[in-house]
């Protein structure tokens, strides 16, 4: 029999499972388009080119086999593929996958949070993650991201479970959700932090000489370091690979773009929406000699870790900040939990009790008006018709041009014309594009030049293509010409 709580949560995740379900067929322009996009694509190549996880393919490699190394473990598009096989090709499956992996992650949250707190502030961390609107679309895009976030919130509640109560069945468990979280995040590896202070906690020094501990990093890790090796050679087959992971140069913190960029634009603006981030502070202040959260404090200081580490890929792709949302939710709920009993505590009264408790009220009220208005206005038709002209133009390219003819997708440098054409070829970007650029690829094999980026190419380049090469379709919105 459930108890009232876990009936909470349960509606509460429920509650949050249908409201991703709003637009889940619209094309995945939403957020991250070209991780999308490239996600989506190798996810489909699975689907038409043959089941082989190890062989990963995206469009944009030219007349090359598109093999894409120096990447994670594809297991999120490969289960997606394998919907592909049993309903057929369709975008909101890839959405659904992500979906359902965000109900595991924030049930597995609740009930990691109601170890270390009550569950009243379980129920509140648990609202806040679920509506947080940097999550809420990240755990419906067509990325791993809401799997990443899944996997690794359960690795830390098995372990956390298998430290306190033993039993094989949660270390097997434990280290396959470590495993999936590493080979699907290697960035997640940082999270080894809180998993250290479990052992501490519980061994003291003697942890170095539990051989199952061993055997768990030996087990995750080994497995975690073949792929990436395997994956980087990968890479040298047809030379194409995403963002290779490398250190950080200290100047960057020399930097105030840097804190800028992490810190204010994305961790207080757009993660923790300008109200989490005073409720997190104070939630590290009340709790930090609290030996019961330590394990909340380890975890969120490993994130942020990692966010020194991996800098210029945090800079560049400000999603890599969500996974502070799980221990921030946790320390946030316990703050507004206990606002209520500090003001009682320290025998505040008078006009600065009153004062306290309006503010109090105006800041967690204004948490769910943020975040509506931040999930709703994402939907405005405006904002997202402006990116429709990629889906158009794919479509058209799809009906007109031959299947193997390659194709020149010029916009931002991102695979999106390329994945709604369903056609190989090059990206390119608006701010390399030249004729030089396009002769180029021609000579290589390109077939056709599309873009619906027309107003950031240079006018004398535009010219050149549609005086010397056939112009197909030419509307307001994009360009398609015959090489």
């Amino acid at each position: 029999m459930l108890d009232k709580n876990t009936i909470y949560a349960i509606t509460i995740i429920a509650a949050g499972f249908l409201a991703r379900l709003v637009n889940i067929t619209k094309p995945i322009l939403e957020v991250a388009m070209w991780r999308q996009c490239d996600t989506a694509s190798i996810a489909r190549n699975f689907y038409y080119n043959g089941m082989n996880i190890f062989y990963p393919q995206v469009m944009q490699g030219g007349a090359t086999e598109g093999y894409i190394g120096g990447t994670e473990f594809q297991i999120y598009p490969f289960t997606v593929a394998i919907l592909y096989q049993i309903f057929g090709v369709h975008e909101y499956l890839g959405r659904l996958v992500s979906i359902l992996a965000f109900c595991g992650g924030a049930f597995f949250l609740f009930r990691l949070s109601s170890k270390y707190v009550s569950k009243a502030s379980s129920l509140i961390a648990l609202l806040f993650y679920t509506f947080n609107p940097y999550v809420f679309f990240y755990s419906r895009s067509f990325q791993p991201d809401s799997s990443m976030l899944f996997f690794s919130i359960a690795m830390l509640y098995f372990f956390s479970e298998w430290i306190d109560k033993g039993k094989w069945w949660r270390f097997v468990l434990m280290t396959l959700f470590a495993t999936l979280a590493f080979l699907t995040k290697l960035p997640t590896v940082c999270l080894g932090l809180p998993l250290l202070y479990l052992c501490l906690r519980k061994y003291k020094i003697n942890f170095i000489i539990q051989w199952k501990l061993w055997l768990f990093a030996a087990l995750s890790l080994t497995v975690t370091f073949l792929w990436y090796k395997y994956s980087y050679y990968l890479a040298t087959l047809n030379g194409l690979t995403f963002e290779k992971f490398r250190l950080t140069s200290f100047s960057t913190f020399l930097d105030s773009f840097f804190y800028k960029r992490v810190f204010f634009t994305a961790v207080f603006e757009k993660v923790l929406i300008y109200v989490g981030p005073l409720f997190l502070v104070l939630g590290i202040i009340i709790t930090i000699k609290k030996k019961e959260l330590r394990f909340v404090h380890y975890w969120l200081l490993a994130i942020i870790i990692f966010f020194f580490i991996g800098a210029y890929k945090v800079i560049a792709h400000t999603y890599y900040t969500i996974p502070i949302v799980a221990p921030a939710s946790i320390l946030i709920g316990y703050t507004i939990s206990n606002s209520l009993k500090l003001i009682t505590a320290y025998r505040i009264a008078g006009v600065k009790r009153v004062v306290l408790m309006v503010l109090y009220i105006m800041l967690i009220t204004s948490l769910p008006i943020i975040s509506y208005h931040k999930i709703t206005s994402r939907y405005n038709a405006k904002r997202m018709a402006k990116d429709y002209p990629i889906y158009k133009v794919g479509k058209v390219v799809d009906e007109i041009i031959p299947k193997n003819d390659l194709v020149i997708g010029c916009l931002w440098g991102g695979p999106q014309i390329l994945y709604y054409s369903n056609r190989r070829g090059w990206t390119m970007g608006t701010y390399g594009c030249s004729v030089k650029s396009i002769e180029d690829l021609r000579r290589k094999g390109a077939n056709y030049f599309v873009t619906t980026a027309q107003d950031e190419i240079d006018s004398s380049v535009l010219d050149y293509l549609k005086n010397k090469y056939e112009t197909i379709r030419s509307t307001n919105e994009y360009l398609i010409v015959k090489l």
